[in-house]
């Protein structure tokens, strides 16, 4: 089919016939039925043809949508007709119309090889019509192929009549009524349909992806039940998985292909899988076709079924849906669609139409409906299995059924869910197990490499990372781009139900959470040695004697988690029986851990995380362990903690936690040598004063000590550095060579006692942000990485100058750094200066090309309130540069296309400052630039005058006044109403909010600012109005405040904008 427009349809059905073969008979039944159907058709009654009526019927072939060819033994006689058959199939490939061969009274392969009658007059033709004959003999070829109607298969004439109409009456395009009781599914529907209306000529195969029960058989029948009357033939194969096993692919080879063909299953032979008739071939390859494969879990299946694409003619989609989306991976689709869950809204509203008849009932049910909702988590499924048991119930068995629900899913439901772990190997099924039953179940954060070392069997076993692909390809849990993994409720609950039913025996599972298990697994210490992973909560585990030796049947447990401090004695025997937990455990986790130390006896080979947070012990253990195995230690708010061993032996360990210890005197020396480690986090350590290391390490990349406040002396250096924090410590100094560091990206000495940055920090090349704030000691800095993006110096009070700063930073906070005289020329790339509180500041230098160079990223916060001592030079330029710069911003908001309106003033209050440029300085009026100028609290706006555009807004400029009342941002209340004062109503104001800082204002102020949010809600008000009121009110903290002294506004559009820029070029020339 071509991209050509089609024209548009005035018939439903054109039919082209030899007149004295059927015009008598069965043409005029064939169009009684037609009227009496209501079908719009065309037939052409002239018995006599000629060049005067040829384009009528050209137009009439072209503007019907079916195509109806009635090949009766006489039809090849008439050149007429043959013409006709060849202007409808080039119909049927340009504008992709239907057409439909009835064989009436002659075999398909007469027409196909012209056999017979048709023989007799091709021979005919051949003498009078030789440059026309191969052209005929082409479409007869192909008509033949389609799918269409033989009429020997067929009673009589009557039979005959009947197939045609009710072919005809599929066929025709119908307005698509999505079905009842479906919530949620247009948008889906329509993305879809969408993928399938692309390439028109290429053959496509369309995936849909999903878990069991989130409606992906729902969104394929639906499709198909509205696009089938596109194609000449369609089949939707339901439930491939279960069909393919109970009878084959044979059977199921034959089912397509009579379908598509419209013959009896029995008058197909196909005898292979993995091939197809020469016959079937052939007349597929000319038939544009939509087949849909419903639950295939098997990819070689599409190929078994299908073939390949090209076996189809032009146009063909095939759609698949499926569990697991290595099917769709190994075949190659064009594309996928991944259905996922239901959002709150829209399945409570599936719920509420299938659960209640009534809508008085959904308000008296709400908060039950809620808790079901709940429950489902957007699965329809779910939802109709849970609204079909509650329907027609009462309050009391709805509370029986949902509680019930917290140990037991839906029967059917697990049934359904099942099936997709059913078709795992062993090893996944236990990955999964693992997952659904310790990990996910405890909200333990482990990433998918930590979970590689965890899961697999042994030291060699590479299988782990293809098992968790698997179980994410069949949509059993879900990958973030962080790598953790997480599951949905209802999959959670059918792997804790496979668990339930391994055993009837209490605490005799393989993996145990119930507290009641637990205790009787403990009790009795019998039926334990299967346990593989074990959860204990001491708040829920009942007073009663233990053994020392709980845990000595349990030679298969890996994975360990015990939580809470209820009972010490308890806590004491479990602490004592890990002892033998000698062989397998890889994963343990014990807050409050209660002994000193772990027993003597601990063995922790197998051992790949080990977490002790909030522990009692003074020590881990004496000695060096064999620890190849173990990435991660958390001993986080281990207060107690006095030392760490030797962990040489640990050389994969990846992160190291030590947060809170605050007894912590050192760091063994052995962490530094350790080669995988990357992550150190020290922070708190209150007690620790050195952290040095004569080598230089090659793997570290984040260290943390913040708030290690007796911190003195830090020298250490890492080849992998790429964030270190040091705030709040006391350290002074940096080593020398602290500037060999090239992959560090973050410096932050927050509020430590720095006093000077080593000159090599100029080589850090990969710096993008320093944090030196409250660095009172630190006199200079020396010369800048020149990539560094963001310096954040507030408060550095001992700093006079600043280096020159590097071209591409893009943030500058010198807040209060009041012994500072000059700024150094501002790069080109700067968003955002504060400079407030310089009081000391005299001299701001702005690049020399401030007009149009500087547009070209547009600073958009600048603020130097409260700096008294600038000089008039640099007021002049801070001014200009604000014109530029807010008419730049703004200009930019309006001549955006559909430009983003901020709606949302929750969305508008956490993040304004995306939202804004502003400007602020010493001064007291406002820019002269500003059109409209007021020392009242409002102002007349008159437009009359302003050169028309669909795009307003409006720049602001206020001046404050000396106020002790001003918090880290003003908010300013914005109200517009008609020049009579009317509409000054809530819903005519608008607020929007400047950025200061906690303090006050000493001396009048002026802020010039653009707000996308206050521009576009002012503009909406002021459509269709020439002129109308603006009033401002500021609010202070418990008042109005008096504080605002003077205020101007300055209408803008595109146009005003070019005007704009036109002169600033053409200054920039002149002074050129």
């Amino acid at each position: 089919m071509s991209n050509k427009a089609a024209p548009e349809i005035k018939y439903d059905v054109f039919v082209s016939f030899r007149g004295q073969d059927i015009r008598d008979g069965f043409l005029s039944h064939l169009i009684d039925t037609f009227e009496r159907k209501k079908i719009n058709f065309f037939v052409d009654y002239n018995l006599e043809k000629g060049d005067e009526i040829w384009p009528s019927l050209v137009g009439a072939i072209r503007g019907s949508l079916i195509l109806l060819v009635i090949f009766s033994p006489d039809y090849a006689s008439s050149c007429w007709c043959l013409e006709e058959l060849v202007k409808i199939l080039e119909c049927r490939e340009e504008y992709g119309r239907i057409v439909i061969p009835v064989f009436y009274h002659i075999q398909p392969t007469h027409v196909r090889h012209q056999l017979g009658s048709y023989a007799e007059a091709f021979a005919v033709h051949g003498r009078k019509q030789m440059m026309k004959v191969q052209h005929w003999r082409h479409a007869l070829n192909k008509s033949a192929d389609l799918a269409g109607i033989d009429s020997s298969k067929f009673p009589n004439d009557a039979a005959v009549l009947n197939e045609i109409v009710d072919l005809v009456l599929k066929r025709l395009v119908k307005p698509h009524v999505i079905s009842k009781g479906l919530v949620g599914i247009e948008e889906k529907i329509t993305t879809v349909e969408s993928w399938i209306r692309k390439e028109p000529k290429d053959n496509l195969l369309i995936g849909i992806w999903g878990m069991g029960g989130i409606g992906k058989t729902t969104l394929a029948e639906e499709i198909f039940n509205k696009l089938q009357y596109e194609y000449e033939g369609c089949y939707f194969l339901a439930n491939e998985r279960e069909e393919s096993k109970n009878h084959g692919i044979i059977s199921l080879k034959k089912r397509i292909f009579s379908g598509l063909l419209r013959l009896r299953y029995d008058d197909v032979e196909i005898y292979t899988e993995n091939s197809l008739p020469d016959n079937i071939l052939r007349r597929i390859g000319h038939m544009k076709v939509l087949i849909v494969l419903d639950d295939v879990s098997d990819s070689d299946h599409l190929g078994k079924l299908l073939g390949t694409l090209d076996n189809f003619g032009s146009g063909s989609r095939i759609l698949v849906t499926t569990r697991d989306e290595q099917v769709l991976k190994a075949k190659k689709v064009k594309k996928t669609y991944h259905l996922t869950e239901l959002s709150f809204d829209k399945t409570l509203e599936l719920f509420n139409l299938n659960a209640f008849n009534q809508s008085d009932r959904q308000k008296e049910y709400y908060e039950l409906s809620l808790r079901v909702v709940n429950y489902a988590k957007g699965i329809p499924l779910v939802v109709k299995v849970l609204a079909g048991l509650l329907h027609g119930k009462n309050k009391e068995e709805w509370e029986s059924l949902l509680d019930k629900l917290k140990k037991i899913p839906p029967t059917k439901v697990y049934e359904v869910m099942k099936l997709s772990y059913d078709g795992l190997d062993r090893k996944e099924q236990q990955i999964f197990l693992d997952l659904a039953c310790f990990f996910l179940r405890s909200n333990i954060m482990v990433n998918t490499c930590e979970l590689k070392s965890l899961l697999k069997d042994t030291e060699s076993d590479n299988s782990v990372f293809y098992a968790l692909e698997r179980l994410k390809d069949k949509a059993l849990i879900t990958i973030s781009e962080d790598n953790y993994v997480s599951m949905h409720d209802s999959l959670q609950e059918m792997a804790w139900e496979i668990i339930r039913r391994e055993s009837s025996i209490a605490g005799s599972h393989s993996r145990l959470w119930d507290s009641d298990d637990i205790a009787e697994a403990l009790k009795n210490g019998k039926n334990t040695e299967d346990i593989r992973s074990l959860q204990i909560d001491m708040r829920n585990l009942k007073k009663q004697k233990l053994s020392h030796d709980i845990f000595t049947n349990m030679s298969k447990l890996q994975f360990l988690k015990i939580s809470g401090k209820y009972n010490d004695d308890l806590l004491n025997i479990l602490a004592e029986g890990l002892q033998f937990l000698e062989t397998e455990l890889r994963f343990l986790y014990w807050d409050y851990y209660p002994l000193k130390s772990l027993p003597e006896n601990f063995i922790a080979r197998r051992l790949v995380i080990l977490e002790f947070p909030f522990g009692r012990m003074k020590k881990l253990w004496d000695g060096v362990q064999n620890l190849v195995n173990l990435k991660k230690v958390d001993l986080t708010s281990s207060n107690k903690l006095e030392e760490l061993p030797d962990l040489s032996g640990a050389t994969n360990l990846e992160e190291l936690k030590l947060g809170g210890c605050s007894m912590l005197t050192s760091v063994h020396p052995s962490i530094f040598s350790l080669p995988k480690l990357e992550k150190l986090f020290l922070i708190n350590c209150k007690s620790l004063t050195i952290v040095t290391s004569d080598s230089k390490l090659c793997s570290l990349s984040h260290l943390y000590l913040l708030f290690c406040e007796n911190l003195r002396e830090f020298s250490l250096i890492s080849d992998n550095m790429k964030e270190l924090r040091l705030g709040w410590t006391n350290v002074r100094a940096l080593p020398s060579s602290f500037g060999y560091q090239s992959k560090l990206k973050s410096l932050d000495l927050r509020r430590s006692k720095i006093e000077k940055l080593p000159s090599s920090i100029n080589n850090l090349t990969q710096l993008l942000h320093l944090d030196i704030r409250y660095c009172r000691e630190l006199q200079t800095i020396p010369e800048l990485p020149m990539f560094l993006e963001i310096l954040d110096a507030e408060c550095c009070t001992s700093l006079q100058t600043l280096p020159e700063l590097p071209r591409f930073l893009k943030t500058l906070n010198i807040r209060e750094c009041k012994s500072l005289l000059t700024l150094p020329v501002l790069p080109l790339f700067l968003k955002t200066l504060d400079a407030s509180e310089c009081i000391s500041l005299k001299t701001v230098l702005l690049s020399p090309s401030t007009a149009v160079e500087q547009l070209k990223e547009n600073s958009k916060r600048i603020l130097f309130w409260n700096c008294l001592n600038l000089n008039i030079y640099s007021l002049a330029a801070i001014g200009q540069n604000a014109q530029t710069n807010v008419m730049k911003f703004a200009g930019q908001h309006l001549s955006t296309p559909n430009h983003h309106h901020v709606e949302n003033y929750s969305d508008y209050k956490d993040n304004y400052g995306s939202y804004q440029a502003v400007y602020a300085y010493p001064a007291s009026n406002v820019p002269p630039w500003l059109e409209y100028k007021t020392r009242n609290d409002y102002i007349i706006i008159d437009l009359s005058s302003a050169p028309p555009s669909p795009l307003l807004g409006f720049i602001f400029g206020f001046v404050f006044g000396e106020s002790t009342d001003m918090n880290e941002r003003r908010e300013v209340n914005i109200t517009i109403s008609d020049v009579k004062g009317k509409g000054k109503r809530e819903t005519n104001r608008v607020r929007m909010y400047i950025d200061y800082g906690i303090g006050k204002i000493i001396s009048d102020q002026v802020c010039v600012i653009y707000d996308q949010r206050c521009s576009d809600f002012l503009k909406r008000r002021a459509e269709n109005q020439t002129s109308f009121i603006i009033q401002v009110t500021i609010q202070a903290q418990w008042a109005v405040d008096p504080g605002l002294k003077e205020f101007g506004v300055s209408p803008i559009s595109t146009l005003t904008y070019k005007s704009f820029i036109d002169i600033e070029e053409m200054e920039l020339h002149d002074s050129d």
